[in-house]
């Protein structure tokens, strides 16, 4: 008799055996273990026999273990069963250890084990701190373990662990070993370039989280462009640049990225790119007084803060520009060496700073002056041109009758011009337009004249513009002595009348409103008159008497 239990002591039934002789000859088959899990023999002549399993009960492993028993070849009376002692079965059991690619044990990663057809046998087993993971209690057959949830940080490996638990051992079987499984972490490879696909040495970039946290920092672009990261948990982030590589504007838009939480595998490492645009400076060149005016062909060079010449002849477009790119951060200066045509050239340095971190080309406006002019005005007498005129004044207005404050680079103008002993004054620096002289005061004894004397001062012109102004005596004749009553008429000439009483009748022409200075002189040649015609009139008195 023979009984067959499990290895917690449990009965097992439908385990089928053989028995063999010493000479391996099988003498009895299909023997089935019964429902107690007994196994029974008869009709054995004396002699040694083992038990041999050729069916194992569902669900176990076949063990070909030998059982041995005798047949007594003598007995006192019916012989005694022989007692052929328990066969256990066993299930099969398997190891797997979990660690990171670097060999460190990892803790918490959860497992579950399918079988051949994808149907769960087992779920929920979880790595200890020592990184192994166990099962039992599996029939023989094919299996695999799955993870279902990665250590805290790392990529779930969807990868399938298979393994075998065996149909047959000699015992008990030995656990399995399923191997090891590993995790691992994200990794990102990031390659700077600039425009043309140069990899760019020397860009600083830190990444970070989907919540602004900062998880690498200080990271920096070696030869060939390349920026290497890894360990990153499963998430979304983002390259911020902090620093663009020297000559170049930083790039201000984050490059981002995500390490996926699950793969089979060895995660492939996240491949990006980042292009750089070259930092550099724009200088436009313009009008003073008309900054929509762009200037070409002002020269300038491009020097260091220590006056050194960087670039020479740079010269403004057709849109009035320069650009330099390629710059080092440090502090530059713009120094004009040449003005557009009909301008003024303005020496004074323009510095400017590029920085690692400017996210645009550092922009320059330069506004030059068009080359101011000079007027002369010469004052003659209008019937002796040789005889110049002192004390006469003028304002000075422009094109529409404003007073003109100013010349050309912004210095304040007198708001009187007066004719000097040469009967001259010059007006300097003016800039280019058109303007007039309006005579405000006449020289002394001569009359006002308020017609507008216009002029052009013109870009570029060399010489002064010239004008010559006229003024026309007052007309003052002296007394006729045959006619001593004769008066004045407006036109200069002299006319005696009486009235009906006998007494002298006058005609006077008087000055014009606002020729004041000229009333002197006409008052004066009134009362000579006067004065001749009273002693004329006294002489033939006398006689008469």
């Amino acid at each position: 008799m023979h009984c067959k239990e499990n290895a917690d002591g449990r009965k097992l039934e439908g385990a089928v055996f053989k028995i063999v002789d010493r000479e391996g000859n099988t003498i009895q088959e299909e023997l089935t273990a019964d429902q107690d899990g007994k196994v029974t023999a008869s009709g054995l002549a004396p002699g040694h026999y083992a038990f041999v399993e050729t069916k194992a009960p569902e669900g176990y492993v076949l063990n070909t273990e030998k059982i041995e028993f005798a047949i007594s070849d003598s007995a006192e009376g019916r012989p005694e069963a022989a007692d052929a002692g328990i066969a256990v079965n066993h299930k099969g059991s398997v190891q797997l250890t979990k660690e990171d690619a670097d060999g460190h044990k990892l803790e918490g990663a959860v497992f579950k084990i399918v079988d051949q057809k994808g149907n769960t046998v087992q779920e929920d087993l979880a790595s200890d701190q020592d990184g192994n993971v166990t099962a039992s209690g599996l029939a023989p057959g094919h299996y695999a373990f799955v993870e279902t949830k990665a250590p805290e940080g790392y990529v779930l490996n969807t990868e399938k662990i298979e393994f075998t638990i065996i149909e047959s051992a000699e015992g008990k079987p030995k656990a399995a070993d399923a191997g090891t499984a590993v995790n691992y972490k994200g990794a990102v490879h990031l390659l700077k370039q600039d425009e043309d696909g140069k990899g760019l040495a020397g860009a600083v970039f830190k990444i970070i989280d989907s919540d602004g946290k900062t998880v690498r920092d200080d990271l920096v672009s070696k030869d060939g462009g390349k920026i290497e990261a890894d360990g990153l948990a499963p998430g979304s982030y983002q390259f911020v640049e902090k620093e663009a590589p020297d000559g170049y504007l930083l790039s201000t838009s984050p490059v981002q990225f995500t390490i996926k939480a699950e793969h089979a595998g060895k995660p492939e490492q996240v491949e990006l790119t980042a292009v750089n645009k070259e930092n550099g400076v724009v200088l436009t060149k313009v009008d003073q007084n008309d900054k929509a005016s762009v200037l070409q062909g002002a020269t300038f060079n491009l020097t260091d803060a220590n006056g050194k010449v960087l670039k020479a002849g740079l010269t403004t477009d057709d849109k009035g520009q320069i650009k330099v790119s390629g710059l080092k951060p440090g502090d530059y200066q713009f120094v004009e060496t040449k003005a557009p045509e009909n301008y003024s050239l303005d020496k004074t340095p323009i510095p400017f700073k590029i920085s690692n971190t400017d996210t645009k080309p550092v922009e320059i406006t330069a506004a030059n002056l068009l080359t101011p002019g000079d007027v002369k005005l010469t004052k003659v007498d209008r019937n002796d041109k040789n005889a110049v005129l002192q004390g006469a004044e003028f304002k000075l207005v422009d094109s529409s009758g404003h007073p003109v404050k100013t010349d050309g680079y912004g210095k304040e103008l007198p708001a009187v011009w007066k004719t000097d002993q040469n009967g001259q004054f010059t007006v300097k620096g003016l800039a280019p337009g058109r303007y007039q002289f309006i005579e405000t005061k006449a020289p002394d004894g001569y009359q006002l004249d308020e017609t507008p004397l216009q002029f052009d001062i013109k870009a570029g012109q060399s010489r002064a513009v010239e004008i010559t102004a006229f003024n026309t005596k007052l007309k003052t004749t002296p007394p006729d002595k045959d006619t001593p009553n004769d008066n004045v008429n407006g036109k200069g000439h002299h006319s005696n009348s009486n009235d009906s009483n006998g007494h002298t009748k006058t005609d006077k022409t008087l000055p014009k409103t606002g020729d004041t200075d000229s009333m002197i002189p006409i008052v004066t040649g009134i009362l000579m008159l006067l004065a001749g015609g009273a002693l004329a009139l006294s002489r033939k008195r006398r006689k008469k008497a």
